[in-house]
């Protein structure tokens, strides 16, 4: 259709789901008939109805109302190039029957000068980096493709990299929307028209339309290519090649994946951490917030955040996993419901968030019509992947994907088609791979595309046999865990279990929900130690709690869970049920019951005993204990009874005897590699050697200790250590035991154990208060404590080891070991030296498989393969200028 001047573009209109009409015959419509735009290039805005063309308001659509006009077009099929009283050109590229396209949208509407792009009707959000890179992008190459999912900003984003590059093309930037392009032959045509050109007689094709570009320096703008994404990079490929200064700027859901293309994947907004020592004021710096904040107070004027909403608000962004369409749906729904109710009913996202932008494409009205749209690019392998993949509740690797997504009698999909398919779901945008060190690659889903697969999952009824095979790869993962753990794989099979942890916790309960307790006490009992050394007791605790509830006497796995659940219970400071679990786990046993089982279940008895302060009366339980383990040739088991009978036996002031079992226990550990147990072992020998009179070589061991379970991350052995070198420092530095004293409280905190539970430790730190309390004034002992316990736990082992503050005066003299602890940059500096692991030991007077560990971390966190390369590091970052 073309205005009066006759400068007017070519127009189709959408045709809405109806009959077709075949030619010359009528057919009657119920409804208004469909409403197209189109640039007059007069500045009016005009309307038709039944043949007539009427102005409409100034401020009709959301681009630039003044330069658009409304047409009501028929329904009849093109069937050849006719010029119709009103000026309306069809041309014979348009295959009879086939749908009419839109070619244009009012809310994008601009002149083909490029000196207009649409109007933002609503503010635009953070972004400051992504516009950065992207701009960055566009300026090295000729061809930026901005990725993501449905939701996360795409356009918006193009938009604004678009307006602020126009300068840099003196043809101006074209935008060319394809969302409601259906036809891949169209996708020319739809270039063409944004462009301005008039129709070729033979029809527009990319080698004609980059004949036209040759001459021209403009950035072209193609939004929502992923439904044509073929067809979009040839016709990019080719006028690329004919059109040197023509740059290109597309959003899709994947890649063009031709030669020059560089792709920026959009993020979603960050968001925010929301917990006890969270504040409101903080929460506006992140850009989710600020968002929700400024949609919901568009629809509810006066909305602000406060204390009692903080949280929910923060949570809400959090749960829509910073998806910018996602969250403006939800800010919308203020309107009706509290936030506190928003964010309750958060758990069907797809079902809450329905009511979007009336003029928006209707695959941006909702998220479930966003989503929906992806699924449908899908191919049938791919949907059925994506569906089988929402049985992860967090991150997943190949291995496991292949393992419970696939098998031998499945006829759907093969392990060997893992790889491929996810890799296509990658360039689709419905997976995020992890930046992840660890050996194999780590993917996810935003929590809405997860939702919505397992609707799919459970239309075709395959939710039970995902999640029972998911059990069974927990399963299996947890007995490698239990084999490999004692070793010098250990501080990796920690960090494997921890990103592992929400899909363990899930198998967990789908065993226990589906019937199969036996399992779960299996799984639960085999990755005991991993719940100690992560802090997560309780929820270890809760797990076999369950399974023993849940199952009969005589069960597989149930003594050992018992033992464990005692085990656990004590630790927490929860003794009046260990006494009953240990009896019930003895019953369990048996009359003929096996040596290793013994040996354990007396282990328990023993450090029961200990932790309630009756260390003479642990003596007898941990004595048989390692007699046993010695016969059966149990090293793990053995090294823990070492440990715990060393401690017993200082406690009752057997200083020779403690001595023999620690230095035992530090033998085996050092001969297997093991971290854990070892550094354990150190720390109590310190004590020990503390009080033979020994005060110096027991602080370098217990500093030595702290270091080991920092890089470890176990929290419990770093606040034991930390209260231990603060009852060192009671008499000579009152100061420092009491910020130490406050490091270790937060310690304490995060493993989720108590010191109350630890006899011996917990008459330590009393005495070591009391005496504090009689040499610093009541409000210098608090303020110590308080800032002590504000401390991280890089920062407290930077204290401890008497590093300056990170935040001090000596901030510029740290920065230059980062991102390397204190005691890693000290390694790091005697490696540049030329020195050896062993020499490096003696001068700072610590052991050499600690220095061992140093340096592994090291090459590890820098991504270094040899010594050489930390060398050259530590001296360029010497010689670097500190101001």
């Amino acid at each position: 259709m073309r205005g009066a001047d006759g400068s007017g573009q070519l127009l189709w209109p959408v045709r809405q789901p109806g009959p077709v009409r075949p030619p010359g015959r009528a057919v009657a419509h119920d409804r208004q008939p469909d409403v197209a735009t189109v640039r007059t290039g007069r500045g009016r805005a005009l309307g038709r109805r039944n043949g007539q063309f009427r102005r409409l308001p100034s401020d009709l659509g959301h681009g630039r109302a003044p330069d658009v006009m409304v047409g009501v077009i028929s329904f009849a099929p093109p069937a050849s190039s006719v010029r119709t009283p009103t000026d309306i050109r069809v041309s014979t590229y348009m295959p009879t029957y086939a749908p009419a396209i839109l070619l244009t949208m009012g809310r994008f509407a601009h002149r083909a000068d490029g000196a207009s792009l649409p109007v933002e009707v609503t503010s635009f959000v953070g972004r400051r980096n992504e516009l950065s890179e992207a701009r960055k992008l566009l300026s090295s190459s000729r061809l930026v493709t901005l990725t993501g999912p449905g939701g996360v900003g795409k356009t918006r984003l193009s938009m604004r990299v678009a307006d602020q590059a126009r300068r840099a093309f003196p043809d101006g930037v074209v935008l060319v929307e394809l969302a409601e392009v259906r036809s891949a032959e169209l996708v020319p045509h739809a270039v063409a028209l944004a462009l301005g050109f008039r129709d070729d007689p033979s029809g527009w094709t990319a080698e004609t339309l980059a004949e036209r570009l040759a001459p021209k320096h403009l950035l072209l703008v193609l939004d929502n290519c992923e439904h044509l994404v073929v067809t979009c990079a040839l016709l990019i490929r080719r006028i690329l090649a004919r059109a040197p200064d023509v740059h290109v700027l597309t959003t899709s859901r994947e890649p063009m994946k031709i030669a020059g293309e560089h792709t920026y994947a959009v993020p979603p907004l960050p968001v925010p951490a929301w917990d006890d020592s969270s504040r409101t004021a903080d929460l506006e710096h992140h850009d989710s917030v600020r968002l929700f904040l400024d949609r919901a107070e568009a629809r509810v004027p006066g909305f602000v955040l406060t204390e009692d909403n903080a949280p929910h608000v923060a949570q809400i962004c959090q749960r829509l996993d910073g998806i910018p369409l996602a969250i403006e749906l939800a800010a919308d729904r203020v309107r009706a419901l509290p936030v506190e109710q928003i964010n309750a009913r958060l758990g069907s996202r797809l079902r809450l968030l329905t009511t979007g932008d009336r003029s928006a494409s209707a695959r941006h009205r909702t998220l479930l019509a966003s989503i929906a749209w992806s699924y449908d690019l899908c191919t049938e392998p791919e949907q059925l992947l994506w569906a089988r993949l929402s049985v992860f509740p967090s991150s997943f690797v190949i291995s496991a994907v292949e393992s419970v997504c696939t098998g031998s009698d499945d006829a759907d999909l093969a392990p060997d088609d893992v790889v491929d398919l996810l890799t296509e779901l990658v360039e689709k945008s419905i997976l995020v791979r992890e930046e992840d060190p660890g050996p194999e690659a780590r993917y996810r889903m935003l929590g809405a595309i997860r939702e919505f697969g397992h609707e799919r999952l459970a239309e075709c009824g395959g939710v039970s046999c995902a999640r029972e095979r998911l059990v069974d790869w927990c399963s299996r993962l947890a007995t490698e865990y239990r084999e490999g753990w004692f070793g010098p794989g250990q501080r990796e099979w920690s960090r494997r279990l921890r990103r592992e942890h929400q899909n363990v916790a899930s198998a967990l309960r789908f065993a226990l929900d589906g019937g199969k307790p036996a399992q779960a006490m299996s799984i639960a009992s085999d990755l005991n130690l991993y719940w100690v050394t992560a802090g997560l007791m309780s929820e270890g605790r809760h797990w076999l709690r369950r399974g023993v509830e849940e199952s009969a006497p005589g069960t597989p796995a149930r003594t050992t869970a018992l033992r464990w659940l005692a085990y656990f219970s004590f630790y927490l400071g929860d003794s009046a049920d260990v006494a009953r679990l240990i009896a019930d786990a003895w019953a369990e046993l048996g009359p003929e019951p096996a040596p290793a089982d013994v040996a354990y279940l007396r282990f328990v008895e023993g450090m029961a005993q200990l932790t309630s302060s009756d260390a003479h009366g642990a003596q007898a339980p941990l004595d048989e204990a390692l007699h046993l383990f010695t016969l059966t040739d149990e090293v793990v088991g053995r090294a823990h009874v070492l440990l715990g009978y060393g401690v017993t036996q200082w406690l009752c002031g057997e200083l020779t005897s403690a001595q023999q079992l620690l230095r035992e226990c530090l033998r085996i550990t050092g001969q297997y590699v093991e971290s854990t147990l070892h550094s354990s072992a150190l720390m109590n020998l310190g004590l020990v050697l503390r009080d033979a009179g020994e005060p110096t070589v027991a602080e370098a061991m217990v500093l030595e200790a702290l270091q080991l379970k920092a890089h470890d991350e176990e929290d419990i052995g770093q606040a034991m250590c930390l209260d231990a070198l603060a009852w060192f420092s009671v008499a000579d530095d009152p100061r420092r035991a009491a910020t130490l004293s406050g490091c270790a409280e937060t310690a304490w905190r995060r493993s989720g154990a108590s010191i109350e539970s630890v006899g011996a430790l917990r008459t330590f730190r009393d005495a070591s208060l009391e005496h504090l309390r009689d040499v610093l004034p009541e409000h210098a002992l608090d303020s110590l404590t308080a800032s002590g316990a504000r401390l991280s736990s890089t920062q407290a082992l930077d204290y401890a080891m008497g590093v300056p503050d990170r935040g001090g005066a000596n901030q510029d003299q740290i920065a230059v070991f980062r991102p390397l602890t204190a005691r890693e940059w000290q390694v790091a500096q005697r490696v540049a030296e030329g020195l050896g692991n062993r020499q490096i030991a003696g001068r700072l007077a610590i052991s050499p498989r600690t220095v061992d560990a140093h340096v592994a971390h090291i090459l590890d966190k820098l991504a270094f393969g040899s010594r050489t390369q930390v060398a050259t590091w530590v001296t360029e970052r010497l010689r670097e200028p500190r101001y």
